[in-house]
């Protein structure tokens, strides 16, 4: 059979690293291989972003159905995705949508019939004549989610894993993977599953916003994230050996300057960003140099007391920021650049 290859990925990024139209070049390299492909996506992709204030995440809906053409695309929900207090957005953008949206400790409970039932459980990928089971978790309130009644979510990860995962077994699954947004500690314990399902494989995982990974080993499955904005993402290959039992080999990609936008998908961007900058267009404006360099990534601002962290804490720091959330830049930029 040929391998199935599964990218994992998080959100977009505009830029010269990241952004889905390099995850879309990826997409048809793979193919080009030989491969049978499909996209796990680990939430947060409708919010947050100063574009859903406009569109309510429909720009990233575009995206997505854009790489579902390339390739089948399968996502779980991410506490994000459940920001606004109402539903109103989450139909929206689930009856835009081709790809799948799968969950087994959530519901959608939005009384809308169509939405409500587009939340698929205990899902199955078929792909080079192999069946592959798929459970899929979210945060919990109590995990940094959101307390929605149009989501309800069960805390208990592990219970519903195990459940699923049994369930799957029973319909005689080839191999079970996860996709999950959830704490790293989280996602490693559920792996400790494979210990008594030795068909269980692999987590995509999505929540942490840097790359993670835990290995697979004969009582673990492996745990993959990428990083925000699809700055890295992992290429996961399935295959399966003599006695027909699931095995991988990942490969952790780094989505550079060296790997050019796809072009169909900057057509796209271009749509999105024109329809952006006629609302804002004072985002391309020079508000001024930095005379050191400025780190924005999440990992260097949520933990060291760098140059720009201290500028988010000035008193008029709310002039520099208006997008309704907590700042999100995730790139660095170096002295003397606006």
């Amino acid at each position: 059979m040929k391998r199935s290859s599964m990218p994992c990925i998080g959100a977009v990024e505009d830029g010269n690293a990241g952004g889905l139209g390099r995850v879309a070049i990826v997409v048809r390299r793979l193919w080009a291989e030989g491969r049978d492909v499909c996209v796990l996506h680990g939430g947060d992709f409708l919010y947050p972003s100063l574009e859903r204030q406009l569109w309510n995440g429909l720009q990233m809906v575009d995206a997505f159905n854009m790489l579902d053409a390339l390739a089948p695309m399968h996502v779980v929900v991410g506490n994000h995705e459940t920001d606004r207090r109402t539903p109103e957005h989450l139909i929206a953008a689930v009856r835009e949508s081709p790809f799948d949206w799968m969950g087994n400790n959530y519901r959608f409970n939005t009384s809308d019939e169509f939405v409500d039932n587009a939340l698929q459980a205990a899902f199955t990928i078929d792909q080079g004549g192999k069946t592959i089971g798929v459970f899929a978790l979210t945060t919990h309130p109590d995990d940094d989610g959101n307390d929605r009644s149009y989501a309800p979510i069960d805390k208990n990860y592990a219970d519903v894993a195990e459940r699923v995962i049994l369930e799957l077994e029973a319909a005689g699954m080839d191999a079970i993977i996860g996709a999950t947004h959830l704490h790293m500690w989280q996602d490693t314990e559920i792996a400790g599953l494979r210990a008594q399902h030795p068909k269980f494989v692999f987590i995509a995982g999505g929540h942490e916003h840097e790359p993670k990974y835990s290995p697979f080993s004969d009582d673990s499955a492996a745990v993959m994230k990428g990083a925000s904005n699809a700055g890295v993402i992992w290429t996961i290959d399935l295959e399966f050996d003599a006695n027909g039992m699931p095995v991988i080999s990942q490969e952790e990609v780094q989505l550079d300057e060296n790997i050019l936008p796809d072009a169909e998908y900057q057509v796209l961007e271009d749509k999105w960003r024109s329809r952006l900058l006629a609302t804002f267009p004072f985002l391309e404006a020079r508000i001024g140099t930095a005379a050191v360099p400025l780190d924005g990534r999440e990992v260097t601002v949520r933990n060291r007391g760098e140059q720009l962290g201290k500028l988010y804490c000035r008193p008029d720091a709310w002039r520099l920021w208006q997008s309704g959330s907590r700042p999100g830049i995730h790139q660095r930029w170096p002295a003397a650049h606006r």
